[in-house]
């Protein structure tokens, strides 16, 4: 039974309504839902790295980490690091907050295997928590670290104009809850020359969180970027690998960090949010997670989070390379507590599926599904962090009592029906959080009230602007938040996991793909990809109606035109 369970007081398995389900039996499509089973060691499904079969694996402890063994009948044994601590690794279980039931009409409806059978389909968990639409798979870098670069696949992928609104249309239509917040990716999408048109079109359709993830090379000119936030773009999720360039040969193959730090201008200039995203590898830049960590919260007027993402190993690779470069999700929790100072990663590290609290409570104010992450416990983890008026950095759970907190929120969400006496239901809610807050050990400044002011844009990020005052500073309490999200391979695969994946990936087809299916294993961004490519013909003739760009071109060398 985890912590939350045991401050539950209850045993129960199901709850009515659906929305409220702690731990639903069935998805939105009546398939059964095969429960998440905790404590080591344990079985679970996962996959050989050579056949990509689905074979059976063992999580066990072993030297303080968690390990995983599996065998292919015909490939044999592989062995790898699953998680950098195993204490860490119990704690984050214990916080385990409960599945979802996925989406009300999957494209795929009658899937009995995990994840040949993709997307998404009736066995799913999640419904889409931030869907990431590839504009092209071109791009103006080449990195050595990057899974989606055109010369690298040696064909190009680009959706046409109408095909990408068909995309957003299929995600607009989600039910129970409309997908509507994208993350516009590639390659490099701003490199597309209708790429601002695009950002309108998404904002037309009232797609009210528009995030580009971009390595900030377009945005360094100041005239794109006013251009981008006109046309509707609203965050950008920044390749940042470090504060020095010499990190920046080694992940990028070239000095990167003034285009960064003007990038991070422009967006302060314009008003654009910035999520810089750290792709974390061993002996690269681990060692500078907490310079990055220090350099947002001396730039919170401008960054509202980190994104950090230990590598994959996509591709074949020795066991001695995956053992010496293998960063997982605990590694970076304390890298963080000793780097910084800011946090104890045994007391402020958390899954991030326990915000689903949170919306379990807002759906039971409101009478109906909202947008929630259910995602497996050991997927994102992470802490928030509050910035005192005297400059002092705070996790959140050293002023709040974070799991009877949690629990509470849960018991209020069984609580409180919907009425049209909604202000005496917050007054509840109000009074009986309150007493979790512990105003002797916060920030400097920072009150109950504002507290709870700083989240009131989880459910509508309409509501979570940085630049909100007329003189565009912050008038809400300084807060940022730190994420960590390990992305699988086929090494460290775990089919129970990627069927509670929030993040996903949209096909011109309308099919869905979560993440790590699309990029890790089994790989269906090469299936999507060689299935929608562009014939010669069609990349001859964006080279000539571009004018000749220098990234169609090193694309069409590779395809041989």
């Amino acid at each position: 039974m985890s912590i939350i369970q045991r401050l539950l007081g209850s045993n129960e398995t199901t709850e009515t309504p659906q929305y409220h389900a702690f731990r639903p039996t069935k998805t939105y499509s009546g398939t059964d839902i095969i429960p998440v089973e905790f404590g080591l060691p344990k079985k679970i499904e996962s996959m050989c790295p050579e056949c990509m079969e689905i074979i059976d694996a063992t999580l066990y402890p072993e030297a303080g980490k968690v390990w995983m063994r599996k065998k292919c009948k015909d490939h044999g044994e592989f062995k790898d690091i699953f998680y950098g601590d195993v204490n860490l690794y119990y704690r984050c279980e214990e916080l385990w907050c409960g599945d979802g039931m996925g989406v009300e009409d999957p494209p795929i409806h009658s899937a009995t295997v995990c994840p040949s059978q993709c997307g998404l389909c009736n066995m799913h968990t999640s419904h889409s928590g931030l869907p990431i639409m590839d504009l092209t798979n071109r791009c103006n870098l080449t990195c050595p670290v990057c899974f989606a670069n055109a010369n690298a696949a040696g064909y190009l992928y680009e959706p046409s104009f109408d095909e990408v609104v068909s995309m957003l249309e299929s995600l607009a239509n989600q039910k129970p809850v409309k997908a509507n917040m994208v993350q516009f990716s590639g390659g490099e999408p701003t490199v597309r020359p209708d790429f601002l048109k695009i950002v309108m079109k998404a904002k037309e359709m009232d797609f009210y969180y528009i995030q580009v993830n971009t390595n900030g090379i377009k945005m360094a000119d100041p005239e794109f970027a006013q251009a981008a936030k006109e046309a509707g773009v609203d965050n950008l999720y920044l390749q940042f690998d470090g504060v020095s360039d010499d990190v920046y040969k080694k992940t990028r193959a070239r000095p990167l960090f003034d285009i960064k730090l003007k990038a991070i201008e422009n967006c302060r200039k314009v008003r654009i949010d910035v999520i810089p995203v750290v792709t974390l590898v061993k002996g690269y830049n681990d060692h500078q997670v907490g310079d990055i960590m220090r350099f947002a919260a001396e730039n919170n007027d401008v960054i509202s989070g980190i994104a950090f993402q230990p590598v994959s190993f996509v591709g074949r690779f020795s066991q001695s390379h995956r053992l010496e470069k293998r960063y997982t999700l605990a590694d970076l929790a304390f890298d963080i507590e000793r780097q910084t100072g800011y946090m104890k990663a045994m007391r402020d590290w958390f899954p991030i599926g326990i915000t689903s609290t949170i919306s379990r409570l807002a759906s039971a104010l409101s009478g109906k599904p909202n947008y929630t992450l259910t995602l497996h416990p050991h997927c994102s983890q992470g802490a928030y962090f509050f910035i005192g008026e005297d400059g002092t950095v705070k996790p959140i759970s050293e002023f709040l009592d974070m799991d009877p907190f949690l629990a509470e929120l849960l018991k209020l969400s069984k609580e409180i029906k919907p009425s049209k006496f909604g202000l005496l239901s917050k007054v509840k809610v109000l009074y009986r959080l309150k007493k979790y807050f512990l105003s002797d050990k916060a920030p400097k400044g920072l009150t109950f009230e504002k507290f709870l002011q700083s989240f009131e844009g989880y459910q509508d990020r309409r509501l979570r602007r940085t630049y909100t005052g007329e003189d565009g500073r912050n008038e809400s309490y300084k807060s940022f938040f730190v994420a960590g999200m390990h992305f699988m391979d086929a090494y460290n695969f775990s089919v129970e996991r990627v069927k509670r994946c929030v993040i996903h990936y949209p096909d011109p087809n309308g099919h869905l793909y979560p993440f790590c299916a699309y990029n890790g294993a089994p790989v269906y961004r090469k299936r999507v990809e060689s299935k929608f490519k562009l014939s010669h013909e069609q990349v001859k003739a964006k080279i000539e109606a571009e004018g000749r760009p220098k990234e169609l071109e090193m694309v069409a060398r590779k395809m041989g035109i």
